[in-house]
C-alpha cells in the first residue's frame, strides 16, 4: 500500500522540522573583573541565593568584592540558633545552661571560621 502525502502529514512534518534541535551544552564563563555585565549577573545571583545559601552569597561577595547587601552566614546561623532557643523555652525541658554552652561553642566555631 502506497502512502499518499496528505495535508495533515505535511503540516506535521513542518511542525517537527521547526522544533529546534538541542545543541550540545557549553559552559558559560563569566568574568566579573573585566565585564560589567558579568559583574551585575554575579551580584544578582549572590542576592538571589542569599536566603537559602548565605555561605555561597558570602563567598561570591568576597571573591568579587561585591557590596555586602546579602545576609552573612554567621548572622543566619545566629538567627536560627535564637529561633530554636525561643521555641525550646516554650517546651517543658528547657535548660538554660545547655543553651549557653552551645552558644559559647557556636561563637568559637564561627570565630574560627572567620565568619
Amino acid at each position: 500500500m502506497k502512502h499518499h502525502a496528505t495535508r495533515h502529514s505535511t503540516v506535521e512534518r513542518h511542525i517537527l522540522s521547526a522544533i529546534p534541535r538541542s545543541a550540545p551544552r557549553q559552559p558559560v564563563v563569566l568574568d566579573p573583573a573585566g565585564d560589567p555585565y558579568a559583574r551585575v549577573a554575579v551580584e544578582a545571583y549572590a542576592e538571589a541565593c542569599a536566603h537559602e545559601q548565605p555561605w555561597l552569597a558570602e563567598a561570591l561577595q568576597r571573591q568579587y568584592q561585591l557590596a555586602g547587601g546579602t545576609p552573612s552566614s554567621a548572622a543566619a546561623l545566629w538567627r536560627a540558633f535564637h529561633e530554636a532557643q525561643r521555641l525550646a523555652r516554650e517546651g517543658q525541658s528547657y535548660d538554660e545552661a545547655a543553651w549557653t554552652h552551645v552558644a559559647l561553642h557556636l561563637c568559637g566555631v564561627l570565630g574560627a571560621m572567620n565568619l
